[in-house]
């Protein structure tokens, strides 16, 4: 009996092709260490200072300041060590937030000014 290596070469080739589009599905948080400027940019971490309309969030690698004034006098009331998922952007060495969302799903939307 003669073995033909092609057919395992093939599905061999085909998973390895499929295994990027998988992992690429699964969008992950960016390091605060390695925030691109001026891009819209998700982080998540732990509230671990509050500071008027600005707090600090920590994701364990790195920590930056984030601004977060609440859209129609809609209270954010975060709390310190509480885990959050930000969508902004980072400019000047601070994140402004355009969302933030919380353990819980709920959503807050920011005010973009």
């Amino acid at each position: 009996m003669k073995f033909n290596p092609m057919p395992s070469i093939v599905l061999t080739a085909l998973a390895a092709l499929l295994i990027p589009l998988e992992v690429g599905a699964q969008k992950a948080s960016t390091q605060i260490s390695n925030l691109p400027n001026a891009r819209v940019t998700t982080i998540s971490g732990q509230v671990t200072k509050l500071l008027d309309d600005k707090f600090i969030l920590n994701d364990g690698k790195g920590q930056i300041i984030v601004e977060a004034e609440p859209s129609l006098g809609q209270p954010i009331n975060l709390s310190i060590g509480e885990k959050v998922t930000v969508v902004g952007n980072y400019d000047d060495n601070e994140f402004n937030a355009l969302s933030i969302t919380r353990a819980n799903g709920e959503t807050v939307q920011i005010l973009d000014d």
